[in-house]
Protein backbone atom coordinates (compact mmCIF):
# COMPACT_ATOMS: atom_id res chain seq x y z
CA UNK A 1 0.00 0.00 0.00
CA UNK A 2 2.41 2.26 0.98
CA UNK A 3 4.79 1.88 -2.73
CA UNK A 4 1.26 2.58 -4.23
CA UNK A 5 1.35 5.86 -2.61
CA UNK A 6 4.91 6.42 -3.26
CA UNK A 7 4.14 5.73 -6.79
CA UNK A 8 1.21 7.39 -7.05
CA UNK A 9 2.98 10.61 -5.21
CA UNK A 10 6.22 10.10 -7.96
CA UNK A 11 3.63 10.51 -10.94
CA UNK A 12 2.26 13.64 -10.15
CA UNK A 13 5.80 14.68 -9.00
CA UNK A 14 7.19 14.19 -12.48
CA UNK A 15 3.84 14.67 -14.38
CA UNK A 16 4.30 18.33 -12.70
CA UNK A 17 7.66 19.12 -13.65
CA UNK A 18 7.45 17.84 -17.12
CA UNK A 19 8.16 20.44 -19.99
CA UNK A 20 4.57 19.70 -21.58
CA UNK A 21 2.87 20.74 -18.16
CA UNK A 22 5.16 23.93 -17.80
CA UNK A 23 4.64 25.35 -20.93
CA UNK A 24 0.62 24.37 -20.27
CA UNK A 25 1.06 26.88 -17.31
CA UNK A 26 3.09 29.74 -18.99
CA UNK A 27 0.29 29.80 -21.51
CA UNK A 28 -2.17 30.19 -18.87
CA UNK A 29 -0.01 32.87 -17.25
CA UNK A 30 0.23 34.38 -20.35
CA UNK A 31 -3.11 34.48 -21.25
CA UNK A 32 -4.72 35.82 -17.96
CA UNK A 33 -1.95 38.94 -18.61
CA UNK A 34 -3.22 39.75 -22.00
CA UNK A 35 -6.67 39.80 -20.73
CA UNK A 36 -5.60 42.12 -17.62
CA UNK A 37 -4.24 44.45 -19.65
CA UNK A 38 -6.49 44.52 -22.77
CA UNK A 39 -9.27 45.21 -20.25
CA UNK A 40 -10.85 48.94 -21.47
CA UNK A 41 -8.60 52.42 -20.44
CA UNK A 42 -10.11 53.84 -17.47
CA UNK A 43 -8.07 57.01 -17.20
CA UNK A 44 -4.84 58.25 -19.33
CA UNK A 45 -2.31 60.85 -17.91
CA UNK A 46 0.09 63.32 -19.54
CA UNK A 47 2.31 65.96 -18.42
CA UNK A 48 4.58 68.91 -20.07
CA UNK A 49 6.21 72.12 -19.42
CA UNK A 50 3.77 75.24 -20.36
CA UNK A 51 4.93 78.82 -20.74
CA UNK A 52 3.02 81.86 -21.11
CA UNK A 53 3.14 85.18 -22.34
CA UNK A 54 0.28 87.74 -19.79
CA UNK A 55 -0.93 90.85 -21.85
CA UNK A 56 -2.75 92.36 -18.67
CA UNK A 57 -5.97 94.07 -18.91
CA UNK A 58 -7.11 96.69 -16.15
CA UNK A 59 -10.94 95.03 -16.47
CA UNK A 60 -12.94 97.48 -14.53
CA UNK A 61 -10.09 98.22 -12.07
CA UNK A 62 -9.55 101.84 -10.92
CA UNK A 63 -6.32 102.84 -12.95
CA UNK A 64 -5.50 106.05 -11.63
CA UNK A 65 -6.41 108.45 -8.96
CA UNK A 66 -6.92 112.72 -9.17
CA UNK A 67 -6.15 114.71 -6.17
CA UNK A 68 -6.57 118.16 -7.46
CA UNK A 69 -3.70 118.69 -10.47
CA UNK A 70 -2.24 115.64 -9.77
CA UNK A 71 -2.76 112.36 -11.59
CA UNK A 72 -1.40 109.19 -9.66
CA UNK A 73 -1.49 105.91 -12.02
CA UNK A 74 -0.70 102.44 -11.49
CA UNK A 75 -0.56 100.40 -15.31
CA UNK A 76 0.30 96.47 -14.89
CA UNK A 77 2.64 95.66 -17.57
CA UNK A 78 2.58 92.54 -19.72
CA UNK A 79 5.33 89.63 -18.41
CA UNK A 80 5.34 85.98 -18.00
CA UNK A 81 4.58 82.53 -16.56
CA UNK A 82 6.20 79.23 -16.42
CA UNK A 83 4.91 75.84 -14.24
CA UNK A 84 4.02 72.15 -15.59
CA UNK A 85 0.50 71.28 -16.94
CA UNK A 86 -0.90 67.78 -15.82
CA UNK A 87 -3.92 66.54 -17.79
CA UNK A 88 -5.84 63.30 -16.70
CA UNK A 89 -8.38 62.06 -19.75
CA UNK A 90 -11.58 60.31 -18.66
CA UNK A 91 -12.97 59.92 -21.83
CA UNK A 92 -12.26 60.80 -25.75
CA UNK A 93 -14.54 64.12 -24.81
CA UNK A 94 -13.37 65.34 -21.35
CA UNK A 95 -10.41 65.83 -19.24
CA UNK A 96 -9.04 67.29 -16.21
CA UNK A 97 -6.24 69.43 -16.10
CA UNK A 98 -4.25 71.03 -12.94
CA UNK A 99 -0.60 71.88 -12.34
CA UNK A 100 1.37 74.67 -10.94
CA UNK A 101 2.98 77.67 -11.99
CA UNK A 102 4.90 80.66 -11.00
CA UNK A 103 3.34 83.84 -12.35
CA UNK A 104 5.41 87.26 -12.61
CA UNK A 105 3.67 90.18 -12.54
CA UNK A 106 4.65 94.02 -12.92
CA UNK A 107 3.20 97.32 -12.55
CA UNK A 108 4.32 100.74 -13.75
CA UNK A 109 3.92 103.58 -11.06
CA UNK A 110 3.55 107.51 -11.97
CA UNK A 111 2.86 111.04 -10.73
CA UNK A 112 2.73 114.21 -12.24
CA UNK A 113 0.67 117.17 -13.08
CA UNK A 114 -2.51 116.42 -15.02
CA UNK A 115 -3.95 117.73 -18.25
CA UNK A 116 -6.96 119.43 -18.73
CA UNK A 117 -9.11 116.23 -18.67
CA UNK A 118 -7.53 114.73 -15.47
CA UNK A 119 -6.68 111.33 -17.45
CA UNK A 120 -2.92 111.90 -18.70
CA UNK A 121 0.08 113.20 -17.25
CA UNK A 122 1.67 116.59 -18.67
CA UNK A 123 4.32 117.03 -16.51
CA UNK A 124 6.18 114.03 -14.62
CA UNK A 125 6.73 113.91 -11.03
CA UNK A 126 7.86 109.92 -10.07
CA UNK A 127 7.81 106.80 -12.41
CA UNK A 128 8.91 103.63 -11.07
CA UNK A 129 7.68 100.20 -11.05
CA UNK A 130 7.11 97.18 -8.54
CA UNK A 131 7.07 93.27 -8.84
CA UNK A 132 4.47 91.39 -7.88
CA UNK A 133 4.92 87.39 -8.02
CA UNK A 134 2.79 84.74 -7.17
CA UNK A 135 1.84 81.04 -7.57
CA UNK A 136 -1.34 79.46 -9.82
CA UNK A 137 -3.03 75.87 -9.44
CA UNK A 138 -5.40 75.78 -11.60
CA UNK A 139 -8.72 73.03 -11.91
CA UNK A 140 -9.88 73.24 -14.86
CA UNK A 141 -12.45 70.47 -17.19
CA UNK A 142 -11.04 70.17 -20.71
CA UNK A 143 -13.30 69.28 -23.28
CA UNK A 144 -11.68 67.74 -27.10
CA UNK A 145 -13.31 68.44 -30.17
CA UNK A 146 -11.21 66.28 -32.78
CA UNK A 147 -10.56 68.12 -36.25
CA UNK A 148 -8.32 65.36 -37.68
CA UNK A 149 -6.52 62.25 -36.64
CA UNK A 150 -4.37 64.13 -34.91
CA UNK A 151 -5.39 67.66 -34.90
CA UNK A 152 -7.59 68.80 -31.56
CA UNK A 153 -9.70 71.67 -30.70
CA UNK A 154 -9.11 71.74 -26.76
CA UNK A 155 -11.93 74.19 -24.98
CA UNK A 156 -11.29 74.42 -21.35
CA UNK A 157 -13.00 75.97 -18.16
CA UNK A 158 -12.57 76.23 -14.41
CA UNK A 159 -10.85 77.98 -11.47
CA UNK A 160 -7.64 78.69 -10.22
CA UNK A 161 -6.11 78.57 -6.70
CA UNK A 162 -3.47 82.23 -6.62
CA UNK A 163 -1.50 82.29 -3.99
CA UNK A 164 1.04 85.49 -3.33
CA UNK A 165 3.54 85.14 -0.59
CA UNK A 166 4.22 88.74 0.46
CA UNK A 167 3.08 91.91 0.16
CA UNK A 168 5.95 94.39 -1.72
CA UNK A 169 7.30 97.85 -1.98
CA UNK A 170 9.97 100.06 -3.48
CA UNK A 171 11.35 102.61 -1.59
CA UNK A 172 13.97 104.77 -3.54
CA UNK A 173 16.96 105.24 -1.92
CA UNK A 174 17.79 108.85 -3.45
CA UNK A 175 17.02 111.35 -0.93
CA UNK A 176 16.11 113.67 -2.91
CA UNK A 177 13.09 111.00 -4.50
CA UNK A 178 9.54 112.15 -2.42
CA UNK A 179 7.64 108.92 -3.70
CA UNK A 180 7.24 105.43 -2.62
CA UNK A 181 5.57 102.61 -3.79
CA UNK A 182 3.76 99.79 -1.18
CA UNK A 183 1.62 96.77 -2.85
CA UNK A 184 -0.35 95.56 0.23
CA UNK A 185 -1.40 92.09 -0.44
CA UNK A 186 -5.43 91.61 0.07
CA UNK A 187 -5.58 87.83 0.64
CA UNK A 188 -2.60 85.31 0.44
CA UNK A 189 -5.40 83.23 -1.30
CA UNK A 190 -7.10 84.13 -4.38
CA UNK A 191 -10.09 82.31 -6.01
CA UNK A 192 -10.30 82.92 -9.51
CA UNK A 193 -12.03 81.87 -12.88
CA UNK A 194 -10.40 80.99 -15.82
CA UNK A 195 -11.04 79.92 -19.16
CA UNK A 196 -8.97 78.68 -22.37
CA UNK A 197 -9.02 77.52 -26.48
CA UNK A 198 -6.18 76.15 -28.18
CA UNK A 199 -5.23 74.13 -30.45
CA UNK A 200 -3.06 70.44 -30.24
CA UNK A 201 -1.31 68.36 -32.27
CA UNK A 202 -0.45 64.82 -31.30
CA UNK A 203 2.33 62.32 -32.47
CA UNK A 204 2.92 59.34 -30.53
CA UNK A 205 6.84 59.42 -31.01
CA UNK A 206 7.21 63.21 -30.08
CA UNK A 207 4.62 64.11 -27.98
CA UNK A 208 1.67 66.95 -27.81
CA UNK A 209 2.46 70.78 -29.10
CA UNK A 210 -0.47 73.34 -28.27
CA UNK A 211 -1.06 76.64 -28.91
CA UNK A 212 -3.98 78.60 -27.39
CA UNK A 213 -5.09 81.99 -25.45
CA UNK A 214 -6.50 82.22 -21.93
CA UNK A 215 -8.34 84.25 -19.60
CA UNK A 216 -8.18 84.12 -16.19
CA UNK A 217 -9.97 87.07 -13.73
CA UNK A 218 -9.53 87.27 -10.09
CA UNK A 219 -12.23 87.44 -7.40
CA UNK A 220 -11.20 90.39 -6.35
CA UNK A 221 -8.04 92.85 -6.62
CA UNK A 222 -4.71 90.99 -5.65
CA UNK A 223 -3.20 93.48 -3.99
CA UNK A 224 -4.13 97.11 -3.28
CA UNK A 225 -1.52 99.56 -4.71
CA UNK A 226 -0.79 102.95 -2.46
CA UNK A 227 1.97 105.52 -4.01
CA UNK A 228 3.08 107.35 -0.58
CA UNK A 229 5.50 110.20 0.44
CA UNK A 230 7.99 109.59 1.97
CA UNK A 231 9.65 111.65 5.19
CA UNK A 232 8.56 113.47 7.22
CA UNK A 233 5.46 111.86 6.54
CA UNK A 234 4.90 107.94 8.22
CA UNK A 235 5.14 105.37 6.12
CA UNK A 236 1.48 103.45 5.40
CA UNK A 237 -0.03 107.32 4.97
CA UNK A 238 -1.90 107.23 1.43
CA UNK A 239 -1.24 109.47 -0.84
CA UNK A 240 -3.41 107.38 -3.20
CA UNK A 241 -4.69 103.63 -3.00
CA UNK A 242 -4.92 101.70 -6.68
CA UNK A 243 -6.18 98.62 -6.80
CA UNK A 244 -4.60 95.94 -8.75
CA UNK A 245 -7.13 93.43 -10.29
CA UNK A 246 -4.55 90.79 -11.41
CA UNK A 247 -6.79 90.15 -14.56
CA UNK A 248 -5.07 89.18 -18.04
CA UNK A 249 -5.22 87.26 -21.48
CA UNK A 250 -2.32 84.67 -22.26
CA UNK A 251 -0.76 82.89 -25.14
CA UNK A 252 -0.05 79.63 -24.25
CA UNK A 253 2.66 76.97 -25.74
CA UNK A 254 2.19 73.30 -23.98
CA UNK A 255 4.52 70.71 -25.34
CA UNK A 256 3.45 66.89 -23.73
CA UNK A 257 6.18 64.35 -22.99
CA UNK A 258 5.56 61.17 -25.15
CA UNK A 259 4.00 58.66 -23.14
CA UNK A 260 5.19 55.28 -23.83
CA UNK A 261 1.87 53.82 -24.46
CA UNK A 262 -0.93 54.62 -26.88
CA UNK A 263 -3.89 56.19 -25.47
CA UNK A 264 -6.97 53.79 -26.30
CA UNK A 265 -9.08 56.79 -25.69
CA UNK A 266 -8.07 58.06 -29.63
CA UNK A 267 -7.63 54.98 -31.37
Amino acid sequence: MNNRIFCAVLVIIIFVLSPSFINAQNKKKKSRDIEATSGKQKVFVSAGPDIGVMFPTDFGARVHVNYQDTLFKLSPQVRFKIGMCVRTDFSKKFSFQTGLYYVERMYDAQIGRANATGDKIETMFYSNNIKYTGFEIPIMGLFYVQLGRQWFLNNLVGFSLDFFPSSVKNIPTDTLVEYKIYGGRNSWIVPSVKAAVGFEYRTEKYGYFYLGAQFHRPFFAIFDGFIERKDPIPFGYQTAQLPASGTYFSVDIKYFFPTGKKNKFFD
